[in-house]
């Protein structure tokens, strides 16, 4: 048994002072959230994808259900089902959509680093780390501190009530392995993270496995029943989505696979982001490099492998949205929980802080200061080329498809469109154009949350096919798309070079609609014979002189259109992709 001489005893440290610097550090750690909290409030949330929560939402609150559109037709869009539940109560808040999506994946984030203490606190064996605020003290500064902790707590997404939910499954399974939780009850917490992340489910089997194969505690009866329980909750789950939305998976399953984006010009780089993830938690990796023993490893394992086989599969999904690491990050809690548990084992055998680094481990040491070094120069200086590295794997990794060849257009103009901000054109597109148009306008779009969230009114045509049943899993069709009368089509994101090549071939779709080139960025296409295209020619007016002052709309109006559906290999040199394919570390170095 360990010996139990911790740093929490008298004979070290006096309970009255070791009180004051917890509390010190939690308060300071409360201090700077509480900043990042108003920080973020006081800027518009531009991370587009969170808005379509929000406009799910504000449908189930008029009695249509989870419906994308005003049809009523049930849309399995919403790729975390149980983030769709604390956005709903969001919207009764008097607080703006960007706001409530805010405070909502902040105070998980709050939670999150709750979970992780509970989680170490739970299963400690030094009496120091037995305190779950003692733990949230050593915990929350560090992440609060780390940029990718911090970016992915205001962006509205499911992320951190997944990483929540993580931890704290992490935690029941090894409290269920020393016979002090009910296997029941684990099961219910990987049913809900499996609600919050769909591929978590990864995590929630292999996990509880672990623990059986590494004889670290449990029992074959309660092992039985964990599993049992989950796969039947996660079978009645798959039956009624069937049954409901017409389809027992999300739609962004369909799409983001392999051959969901024939043509899709964007590499989100999966490889860099898991670099991304472990230089942003390196205290936590260097913790659990130096201080790891024989005797631990099998509890590493079980928390680290799952880690392992969620990210291996995360890198065979097309990540769109995926900047941050935020695919990685709600499996953050799987390396900071072992090394916290580490550390934990470390103090109750009675170390100091000396010997918790014996001589043996210095060339270990030097190591890693060697390697924390590096990862600084990685994230902070463009003189090291080892992205060049990541990148080189990302490419192995991702096997691209290839890319098709611009659309060419005839116009009268000399000079192209200035293009504004992607966000700064959302909300002028948006306030200009669509939102005053009558209820039951339709619009086709690539980028439609929030343009969704801001015109509940409106009917969006999701031509990326994430919240469109018909284009998930039929693939995409101009033919059915001009079928459906969309009053305007906002041209699909310049990386999807097949739909835009699709479109600007069809013939029917200069002969139906009128194509102004580069508006919005991306094109706008106003159908000609449509019942309100006069009042879309009004707000179209306000909208261009606002955006584009001293250029003639007139001149942007396609005269003819071609393509010539040729396609080559995809490079990181293409000019289409030159915004997005720039090292995604520099992320983080915004701040």
């Amino acid at each position: 048994m360990p010996r139990r001489n911790d740093i929490g005893s008298s004979d070290s440290i006096s309970a009255r002072t070791s009180l004051w610097v917890n509390g010190s550090f939690l308060l300071c750690a409360a201090g700077l959230w509480l900043e990042h909290l108003r920080r973020s409030l006081s800027t518009p949330l531009e991370f587009d994808d969170a808005y379509m929560f929000y406009r799910y939402a504000l449908h189930v609150r008029q009695g249509l259900g989870m419906s994308w559109n005003l049809d009523g037709v049930h849309t399995f869009g919403e790729t975390s089902q149980l983030w769709g539940v604390p956005v709903l109560l969001l919207t009764y808040l008097p607080l703006s959509a960007s706001k409530a999506l805010i405070v909502g994946s902040w105070v998980c984030s709050v939670g999150m680093i709750w979970t992780v203490s509970w989680a170490v606190s739970q299963n400690a064996t030094s009496r120091y780390m037995r305190s779950a605020w003692r733990v949230a003290s050593i915990v929350a500064l560090p992440l609060m501190l780390t940029y990718m902790f911090r970016v992915n707590a205001v962006t509205g997404m499911e992320t951190m009530l997944a990483a929540m939910l993580c931890a704290a499954f992490a935690g029941g399974v090894l409290v269920w392995s020393r016979g002090a939780a009910r296997p029941e009850f684990v099961a219910l917490l990987g049913l809900l993270l499996f609600l919050a992340r769909p591929e978590s489910a990864v995590v929630v089997m292999l996990m509880p496995a672990l623990v059986g194969l590494y004889s670290l505690g449990g029992t074959k009866r309660g092992l039985s029943v964990l599993l049992g329980v989950f796969l039947a909750s996660l079978a009645l789950d798959l039956i009624a989505c069937k049954a409901y939305y017409g389809t027992p998976f999300p739609l962004s399953l369909y799409m983001k696979s392999r051959h969901g984006y024939e043509g899709y010009a964007v590499s989100w780089h999966p490889f860099t982001g898991i670099m991304m993830l472990l230089a942003s938690c390196w205290p936590f990796v260097a913790l659990l490099v130096l201080l790891v023993r024989r005797q631990d490893w099998r509890m590493v394992a079980v928390l680290l492998l799952p880690a392992v086989a969620v990210f291996a599969y995360l890198t065979t999904v097309t990540q769109i949205m995926g900047k941050n690491s935020r695919y990685y990050l709600p499996y953050l809690g799987l390396i900071v929980i072992p090394a916290l548990l580490v550390l934990d084992r470390r103090i109750a055998e009675g170390r100091s802080a000396v010997g918790l680094l014996p001589s043996r481990r210095v060339k270990v040491l030097a190591c890693c200061a060697v390697i924390a070094g590096m990862a600084v120069l990685y994230v902070n200086q463009r003189v090291i080329k080892m992205r060049q590295l990541s990148y080189a794997v990302d490419r192995m990794i991702e096997r691209r498809n290839d890319i098709y060849d611009p659309e060419h257009f005839e116009t009268t103009a000399t000079v192209r469109l200035p293009v504004a901000s992607g966000y700064e054109e959302f909300v002028a597109l948006t306030k200009r154009v669509i939102q005053p148009l009558p209820i039951g306008t339709t619009i086709a779009a690539s980028e439609v949350g929030y343009v969704g969230a801001m015109a509940p009114h409106v009917n969006v045509i999701d031509i990326a096919g994430l919240n469109d049943t018909e284009i998930a899993l039929s693939g995409f069709d101009m033919n059915a798309l001009l079928a459906r009368h969309p009053d305007i089509i906002w041209m699909p994101h310049n990386a999807y070079t097949f739909q835009r090549g699709l479109m600007i071939a069809n013939p029917k779709f200069l002969k139906d609609y009128d194509y102004f080139v580069g508006a919005a960025s991306y094109g706008l296409a106003l159908r000609r014979d449509s019942p309100i295209r006069p009042q879309i020619d009004r707000e179209m007016q306000l909208f261009w002189a606002d955006m584009y002052p001293g250029y003639k709309m007139s001149d942007y109006l396609a005269k003819a259109a071609s393509w010539s559906g040729a396609k080559h290999a995809a490079s990181s040199d293409d000019k289409i992709t030159e915004e997005y394919e720039k090292d995604q570390l520099d992320y983080a170095t915004q701040e």
